[in-house]
């Protein structure tokens, strides 16, 4: 019989670590019998669903992007008690060997629940911290997880400045390009038309603040009108669903491309299932975020030989090598961006070479194998450490949590 392993999800739609999760679960299902748990229902759990991986829901609401107030905070308090009773009863009915917390948000929960039941868990973080109260509270509870896994070298840093003693049980798991989807011939309309020597830069990803889009829409108003005439920009990504914060970004973002006057240069084009046909368009991908602990994009991008131009911050310079397969600006300097830009549209031999280090590929960290075997490793290993600690001496604290 397979054993059964607890994922807490975050979110219920798609984005960059639940793209990973699909991964996560595709390692899994051969060995193991995962459940997926989701504080609601939505797209991304629907189609979990439909692929026939059991899922269900546990009451941890909602959590705005941004700064929180202390009500809001109090309130998430609240209701991860409540969720962690309720995932404790479901953890003992369904025999859960390994509770897998699929992000910050999910860690109070899961952790209350793996020490209310004795279950090993393990935590997986996919963005960088960096509020102090944040900080403050994924530290004090990632000492009672067996495991913490790190999607870069900075997402592990940023834990571990905190607490050195988590170094321990910290692992970096490189996020491994995705699989391509393949849904069939897509017809792109409505691409703005530029001169024979066109341009097109492309950004993808959710549309939200902490992704700092308006830098990129004000580095290409600074180009030169020349340069501006060869550019043509297509923003792949959408705010997300019900976050009326997004939705004013976005809204901001059209009323940033209008005042810069490059409305027609730009193709909204919305999510994406398959971003593979608009990558194909693109020359070059800004990726403007300044608190990127990996970027599926960036990887993406790089295996389509495509260049990219962000800020050397989070664990972007892990992946792109300034000069080589792509240009990086200083994080306190967006002058720094917009001359990378103007240097990648202007000169011919810059994008040659960037495009022929962008050729070079990506290495083995970012391969599906590897990510694939380290996660059914961690998992058996844990499930053992788990066996060993439930039928050890009944007083005391789990070995895997001292």
């Amino acid at each position: 019989m397979k054993k059964r392993i607890l994922i807490l999800e975050q979110q219920s739609w798609s984005g960059g670590a639940q793209r990973v999760l699909e991964v996560v679960l595709s390692s899994l299902t051969d060995e193991f019998d995962p459940i997926v748990a989701f504080p609601d229902d939505g797209s991304f759990s629907m189609a979990l669903h439909e692929q026939g991986i059991a899922t269900c829901t546990f009451p941890l609401g909602t959590y705005r992007p941004g700064k929180k107030s202390y009500p809001e905070m109090f309130l998430f308090v609240l209701r991860s008690l409540h969720c962690a009773l309720k995932l404790a009863a479901l953890i003992r009915k369904e025999r859960i060997a390994v509770i897998y917390i699929n992000g910050p948000r999910c860690l109070l929960a899961g952790v209350l629940a793996a020490w209310l039941t004795r279950s090993p868990s393990l935590f997986h973080l996919h963005l960088i911290l960096a509020r102090k109260s944040e900080v403050f509270v994924v530290k004090c509870l990632a000492r009672r997880v067996a495991t913490i896994l790190a999607c870069s070298e900075a997402a592990a840093e940023s834990l571990l400045k905190a607490d050195r003693r988590l170094a321990s049980k910290t692992k970096v798991l490189y996020n491994p390009v995705p699989p391509r989807v393949d849904i069939g011939c897509v017809a792109i309309t409505d691409l703005p038309d530029t001169t024979a020597d066109q341009i097109t830069i492309g950004m993808v990803g959710r549309i939200t603040e902490s992704k700092n889009y308006e830098v990129a829409l004000n580095a290409i108003s600074k180009l030169r009108k020349e340069l501006q005439a060869k550019i043509r920009l297509i923003v792949v990504g959408a705010p997300a669903p019900g976050c009326a914060e997004d939705l004013r970004y976005a809204q901001s973002l059209q009323e940033s491309a209008m005042r810069y006057g490059l409305r027609e240069k730009i193709l909204w084009a919305g999510y994406q299932p398959d971003p593979g046909p608009y990558y194909s368009l693109m020359d070059v991908l800004l990726h403007p975020s300044l608190s990127e602990a990996l970027g599926l994009t960036i990887l993406e991008a790089l295996d389509r030989r495509i260049p990219v131009i962000a800020f050397r911050t989070g664990g972007i310079p892990e992946i792109v090598i300034h000069e080589f397969n792509g240009l990086l600006a200083s994080p306190e300097d967006e002058d720094d961006f917009c001359r990378n830009l103007e240097s990648f549209a202007d000169d011919r031999a810059v994008r040659e070479r960037l495009v022929g280090g962008a050729c070079a590929g990506l290495d083995s960290r970012f391969s599906l194998e590897t990510f694939r075997s380290t996660v059914r490793n961690l998992i058996h290993e844990l499930c053992s450490a788990g066996i060993s600690s439930k039928t050890g001496s009944q007083h005391g604290e789990l070995a895997i949590w001292k």
